[in-house]
C-alpha cells in the first residue's frame, strides 16, 4: 500500500512540474531615456483569461505560466517615454509544450521590437512591427488615404513576403493567417468609418470578402482574438435567422471555448438587438430553445426578460437613484408628471454637447405638467459630480453607479432621451434630442 501511494505522489508531482512552463529573459530599451513601465502575459487559447504581471528587475524577468497545449501567449510590454507618455506593444509568443524551458531576450527600439528564440518567434516579432507600421498610417491618420485599396492590400503582401523569408511552422503560419485576417479586417472598419464620417460612398472592393474566412476563422488558434466572433458573424451567410446562425456556429466549430465566444456574441446582439414592441414573447421562446439546446446560461433569459421594460407603455424600472449629495430617489416621486429623461455620463462629449440645449429647453418650456430628469450612468462618482459644477447643472441630477438603468432600457449608446406619461408608462424610448426644434413643440402639447 505504501509503495502504491509513494508511486501515485510521484506521478502527482510529475504532472505538476509537466504542467510548468519557464521563461527567463531579459528587456532592452535602445533608447535610454525610456523606461519598462509594466509586463503582463497570459495564455491566448484559454478563454476568460486574465493578465499575469511579470516582475522585472533591472530589465530581467521570470516568468512561470501553466502550460494547456498549444503554445500561444500574448506578452503585453509597456514603455515608459522620457515625456512620461506611455507607449504599448501586445506581442504573441509562441511557446509550445515540447520545451519547458525558455529563453526571451526582447529588445525594444522606439517604435519597432525585436525578439525570437527560435525562427518561429522571429517570424511573429516581423510581422508584427511591419502590420504596425500600416496599423499605424490607417489609425493614425484624420482623413481618407489617396488609395485605401492599395493599403489594404499591404497587409496580405507583407504577410506572405515574411512566410517566405521565415517559412515558420505550421501553427503558427495558421495563426499568422487570421491574424493578418483580424488586421485588414479592423483597418476596413476604420476606413469605412471615415468615408461614412466625410459623407463619402465607399468603395465597392473596400472589403475583406475572403473565401474562406469562415473556415479561418473556426480554427482554434482564432480564440486568441478578441474580435473573432464579430467577424465570424459578420461573415456567416447571408439571411441566417438567430437560431440557424448559432446552429451554423456548433456545425463548423470544434473547438469548446471558440464555440462558446461566438455562442456569447450572438446572443448578446440577439438581446441588444431585438425589437421588444414586436412581439416579446416569441423572441423570449426562441431564446428559451436555444439556450436549452446548447446548455447555455440562463442569464440570458433573464436579461432578455428585463428588456420588458423597453415596451411601449412599460412601467419605469425599479431602481433607486442617488443626486449629489447621496439622498436616494425613485422614479414614483414624478407620479403625475410627464417626464422628460436624459441618460448620460460625464465621459460622453456628444451628451455634454446636448446639456446647454437641454438647459434652455428646461427654462424656456412653458407646460407645468412635463418634468426633466437627468440619470448619470457614471461610475465614478467624483467624475459625475465635478462634471456638474463644471456645467452649473441644475434639477434633478442623479447618478445610476451600477448602470443598471442601461441593462433593463437596453440602451447602447449615449445619450438617450426617454419620454414617460404620467403613470409613469413609457412614452418614446428614443425621443427627439433637445436640440431638435420639435422636442419643444412635442412637450408643450403634452396635457
Amino acid at each position: 500500500m505504501k509503495l502504491q501511494i509513494a508511486i501515485l505522489l510521484a506521478l502527482i508531482y510529475a504532472c505538476t512540474l509537466n504542467a510548468q512552463l519557464t521563461v527567463t529573459g531579459r528587456i532592452i530599451v535602445k533608447n535610454n531615456t525610456d523606461s519598462i513601465h509594466e509586463m503582463t502575459i497570459k495564455n491566448m487559447m484559454m478563454k476568460n483569461t486574465s493578465y499575469t504581471p511579470v516582475q522585472n528587475n533591472n530589465n530581467v524577468f521570470k516568468i512561470k505560466l501553466s502550460s494547456v497545449n498549444n503554445g500561444f501567449y500574448k506578452l503585453n510590454i509597456i514603455v515608459r517615454k522620457e515625456d512620461s507618455n506611455k507607449y504599448p506593444f501586445s506581442i504573441p509568443l509562441y511557446m509550445p509544450d515540447s520545451i519547458r524551458t525558455y529563453n526571451l531576450d526582447i529588445q525594444v527600439d522606439n517604435e519597432k521590437i525585436l525578439y525570437g528564440f527560435d525562427n518561429d518567434n522571429a517570424f511573429l516579432a516581423e510581422y508584427y512591427n511591419q502590420a504596425h507600421t500600416i496599423n499605424k498610417k490607417v489609425w493614425a491618420s484624420t482623413s481618407l488615404s489617396e488609395n485605401p485599396l492599395e493599403l489594404i492590400n499591404q497587409y496580405d503582401s507583407i504577410l506572405n513576403k515574411v512566410l517566405v523569408q521565415y517559412k515558420p511552422s505550421k501553427d503558427v503560419e495558421l495563426y499568422a493567417r487570421i491574424w493578418n485576417f483580424i488586421e485588414k479586417s479592423k483597418s476596413i472598419k476604420a476606413i469605412q468609418f471615415m468615408y461614412r464620417r466625410d459623407g463619402k460612398a465607399i468603395p465597392r472592393r473596400l472589403d475583406n470578402e475572403a473565401k474562406d474566412a469562415i473556415i479561418l476563422l473556426a480554427n482554434k488558434y482564432a480564440i486568441c482574438f478578441s474580435e473573432t466572433p464579430m467577424f465570424f458573424c459578420e461573415h456567416l451567410p447571408k439571411g441566417m435567422s438567430f437560431e440557424e446562425k448559432l446552429d451554423y456556429t456548433y456545425e463548423k466549430i470544434e473547438d469548446k471555448n471558440l464555440q462558446e465566444s461566438i455562442a456569447e456574441y450572438l446572443l448578446r446582439n440577439y438581446i441588444s438587438s431585438y425589437d421588444y414592441n414586436k412581439d416579446f414573447s416569441k423572441g423570449l421562446s426562441i431564446l428559451e430553445k436555444c439556450i436549452h439546446k446548447y446548455s447555455l446560461s440562463e442569464e440570458y433569459i433573464n436579461d432578455f426578460k428585463k428588456k420588458k421594460y423597453t415596451i411601449d407603455g412599460a412601467p419605469f424600472p425599479d431602481i433607486p437613484f442617488y443626486d449629489s449629495e447621496g439622498k436616494e430617489h425613485t422614479f414614483e416621486e414624478f407620479k403625475g408628471y410627464y417626464v422628460y429623461i436624459d441618460i448620460w455620463a460625464s465621459w460622453c462629449v456628444p451628451c455634454c454637447k446636448e446639456i446647454p440645449h437641454l438647459q434652455t429647453l428646461e427654462k424656456e418650456l412653458k407646460n407645468p405638467a412635463v418634468k426633466f430628469l437627468s440619470i448619470s450612468i457614471d461610475r465614478n462618482e467624483k467624475s459625475w459630480k465635478k462634471k456638474i459644477d463644471n456645467m452649473n447643472l441644475y434639477g434633478n441630477q442623479w447618478l445610476n453607479k451600477n448602470n443598471e438603468i442601461s441593462s433593463r432600457l437596453n440602451i447602447t449608446a449615449i445619450p438617450r432621451f426617454l419620454l414617460y406619461d404620467k403613470n409613469g408608462k413609457l412614452m418614446n424610448i428614443d425621443a427627439f434630442r433637445p436640440s431638435n426644434p420639435q422636442t419643444k413643440e412635442i412637450l408643450e402639447k403634452l396635457k
